[in-house]
């Protein structure tokens, strides 16, 4: 207990003692934590929008002219225990017809025409986007499908997308991260080479390594919670202020909602902050100690 008030009184002194330091290391981690908070906000919302994308494809199989529909749900077990599949809808030839008059605007009429071309056809919901064409072709051998279509083209533009999304976030994020070390490791340095006499002093009267780098890196730690609470404020709130202005401008677009997006990343910007305060005085103290 009296290490760990003495540990916390030199946090004290040294932020009393460069008061300016200590609001520059708190300034930079807010600052680049803020750049990092409204990067994941903007991935977490591409990451969804292309599941959502990826979510409407469906596998539509289209069912033989003579299919007998007394075997509708026979046909439904079997595709429903196909691994990959979430649901099944059947879709019969009047109601796709009915739907093709809708999308022509009524232009068209079954009296026009001697008979109802569609045919009757089952919509298969598959639990991932990458399951899609799996069961597209495990559909296809099935007992009374015609022809299945599955958007192949669409399905794997999405998929890529999905990807290249992922790919480029994982690697700016990365970028980020790093920049934001380094940072906060140039800024921490000042404030421990302003201290750098009495750390030789330390040394020279035999103080153990961890002694003198302990009090460094609770500072550390302490200026990367505060610049990283700090940041997760302003990202919290000014994402609670974008979402319903997004959602009555541009309401068909999937923002994430901001119950299911703030609690893992608020507690994760302030453990980012607090690792980045760790390491960057770690390195900082690290380069005046001889280890």
């Amino acid at each position: 207990m009296g290490l760990a008030h003495y540990f916390l009184r030199e946090v004290l002194v040294n932020v009393r003692r460069s008061p300016l330091m200590s609001v520059a290391s708190v300034t930079t981690v807010m600052v680049l934590t803020m750049i990092v908070g409204f990067f994941l906000v903007l991935m977490a919302n591409l990451s969804n929008l292309a599941r959502d994308l990826a979510s409407d494809l469906k596998v539509v199989a289209y069912l033989q002219a003579d299919f007998n529909r007394d075997q509708l749900g026979e046909l439904r077990s079997r595709v429903l225990k196909l691994p990959g599949v979430e649901g099944v809808s059947f879709v019969s030839r009047e109601q796709a017809f009915e739907h093709l008059k809708k999308r022509m605007n009524n232009r068209i009429q079954l009296g026009d025409l001697t008979h109802n071309p569609l045919p009757d056809a089952l919509e298969i919901r598959v639990r991932r986007a990458e399951d899609l064409e799996k069961v597209g072709h495990k559909v296809k051998g099935v007992g009374s499908i015609e022809k299945v279509r599955f958007g192949e083209d669409v399905a794997r533009r999405m998929l890529a997308l999905n990807r290249i999304v992922r790919t480029v976030g994982l690697v700016v994020l990365i970028l980020l991260l790093v920049s934001t070390l380094l940072v906060v490791s140039n800024t921490i340095r000042l404030t421990v080479y302003a201290r750098r006499r009495d750390i030789e002093v330390m040394q020279l009267v035999g103080a153990a390594g961890w002694f003198i780098r302990w009090p460094f890196l609770l500072e550390g730690i302490l200026q990367g919670l505060v610049g990283a609470a700090l940041a997760a404020t302003v990202v919290s709130e000014s994402y609670r202020l974008l979402v319903p202005q997004l959602l009555s401008s541009v309401s068909f677009l999937p923002v994430a909602a901001p119950e299911s997006l703030l609690p893992w990343l608020c507690p994760g910007l302030l453990l980012l902050g607090a690792l980045v305060g760790l390491l960057g005085s770690w390195i900082s103290v690290n380069r005046f100690l001889k280890v």
